[in-house]
């Protein structure tokens, strides 16, 4: 994996679920690089997205759980 990649599953596992505008706040990352760690998470189905129930337009980022359904 790469560092930023690394570095999201950090952040993601200490602070819990975030929207990808609070994962750039807190990790420093810029959009694409963003983007770049998340497609790499997501592929090794290290992390899932879903939409933001309060917010239809955002998407939330989680980590998965063992035996969570794909």
């Amino acid at each position: 994996m790469p560092p930023s990649a690394k570095l999201v599953y950090r952040v993601l596992l200490y602070n819990g679920p975030m929207t990808h505008k609070e994962l750039r706040e807190e990790t420093g990352l810029g959009p694409r690089t963003l983007r770049f760690a998340l497609s790499k998470l997501k592929n090794s189905d290290v992390v899932v997205e879903r939409i933001r129930l309060e917010d239809a337009r955002q998407k939330v980022v989680h980590i998965r759980r063992l035996g969570e359904l794909l």
